[in-house]
């Protein structure tokens, strides 16, 4: 999926080395301050220097999410940076409002105002091959690096979709990693990119047991706020 997450966490020099960790919804998923599960219910706390309100008041980032109970996590740092998580029951919603930082980097780019220097292929060689040494990981286990291709699966560019993304890409691009990138922008842009992650919770809720899968079960159990769904 192109817009979604299944976890975040907010550490470094701003909140003076404390992590912030937020998880969705499913499996008792926590939002946590250095380990320490903090906002179990819509409230404030803080986290070091970090400010943190969870509610149901906030911006809809995905559209595709209107129908579920809303569940947002806002969070102020220093330097006026503000973090928005939306959390859905298998996965999150990620939105940053910060101004420009000097020597700031990621995976969108870092900010100077300069799209030419932030296509994927040069966002990775600035970052070199992720993280490296156990010592750097933030999440408990490391998360292998996926590089783009020329290549795009059926399943993200089906065939009638595919000569339409070239087409347009080519007009400004040529080849490579760039190439690949656009085709996928240009795919997943006529749909709702969350939507394989969303189940029908009304679609068989009267046999849900023996008819849903585990999957639909866990997404259910919480978007309907335990009615159906839950073991």
């Amino acid at each position: 999926d192109y817009a979604s997450m299944t976890g975040l966490i907010v550490s470094g020099s701003l909140i003076n080395g404390r992590k912030i960790e937020i998880a969705p919804m499913e499996n008792n998923g926590q939002i946590t301050c250095d380990g320490r599960a903090i906002l179990h219910g819509f409230g404030e706390d803080s986290c070091g220097a970090a400010k943190l309100k969870y509610g149901a008041d906030g911006m809809l980032i995905d559209s595709a999410m209107s129908s579920l109970p809303h569940r947002i996590v806002h969070i102020t740092l220093p330097s006026g940076i503000i973090i928005q998580a939306n959390r859905w029951p298998n996965f999150m919603n990620l939105m940053i409002t910060m101004r420009p930082i000097p020597g700031q980097d990621g995976v969108c780019g870092n900010n100077n105002y300069d799209k030419s220097d932030d296509s994927g292929k040069q966002v990775h060689e600035r970052f070199g091959q992720g993280v490296q040494h156990p010592s750097e990981l933030l999440f408990k286990n490391k998360i292998p690096l996926q590089l783009p291709t020329s290549v795009l699966p059926t399943k993200k560019c089906p065939p009638e979709k595919r000569h339409h993304a070239e087409a347009t890409c080519k007009d400004q691009l040529s080849g490579g990693w760039a190439l690949a990138e656009c085709m996928s922008d240009v795919c997943a842009g006529d749909h709702p990119v969350s939507q394989p992650q969303i189940y029908d919770c009304k679609a068989g809720e009267s046999n849900w047991r023996a008819g849903w899968s585990t999957g639909k079960k866990k997404f259910c159990c919480v978007a309907t706020n335990g009615h159906a769904g839950c073991q």
